[in-house]
């Protein structure tokens, strides 16, 4: 049932060039709503000044993420119960904006768990996820977090083709076509 604030979830790496940029203005999009919360995942935590010297993206996107009113940057202190809770918690999980990207771990543990997973139009997720639930703008990805986020029935039907895109990632099936694909 939808509760004022629903949480959509963030959990990739906030390097620039994952199309961090776009994920800030989306996010501005969604504090606007006022229907939504964002939940940002900080898969570093606190990085070595040596790290930070070579890229400080992640650090200036978290910081400009964090200003936001409606968005929560949070850690899983690199403990697995502590990062599925977080994920448990949301209502639909936003996939990275990286061009090119091939696929992303993190669209799958909420796509296993049955999180749907909004996601711009680009790269292999556009082949990956439920074109019902593909953007092209900020807009339209707002649309689709409320509509989750406040359709009970879309939702639950997203729930369930989330989980399903997932059945095949079984190590016997990866394995099997894996095998098949050297045949």
């Amino acid at each position: 049932m939808y509760s004022a604030g629903a949480i959509g979830v963030y959990n990739h790496r906030l390097y620039a060039h994952y199309g961090t940029e776009r994920l800030v203005d989306l996010a501005r999009q969604l504090a606007a709503s006022g229907t939504l919360r964002l939940r940002v995942m900080d898969l570093f935590g606190s990085r070595r000044a040596e790290r930070k010297s070579l890229d400080d993206s992640p650090e200036h996107m978290g910081d400009q993420l964090a200003a936001l009113p409606h968005v929560q940057i949070v850690s899983d202190r690199g403990d697995r119960i502590r990062y599925w809770d977080l994920l448990a918690g949301a209502r639909f999980g936003i996939a990275p904006f990286r061009p090119g990207c091939p696929w992303s771990m993190s669209v799958i543990d909420c796509q296993g768990m049955g999180l749907p997973v909004i996601a711009p139009r680009l790269g292999c997720l556009a082949e990956h996820i439920d074109p019902e639930l593909q953007f092209s703008t900020p807009a339209e990805a707002t649309d689709l977090a409320e509509r989750l986020a406040l359709d009970d029935e879309f939702h639950m039907f997203h729930t369930k083709r989330a989980h399903a895109s997932t059945s095949d990632f079984t190590p016997v099936r990866v394995a099997a076509r894996y095998l098949g694909a050297l045949s």
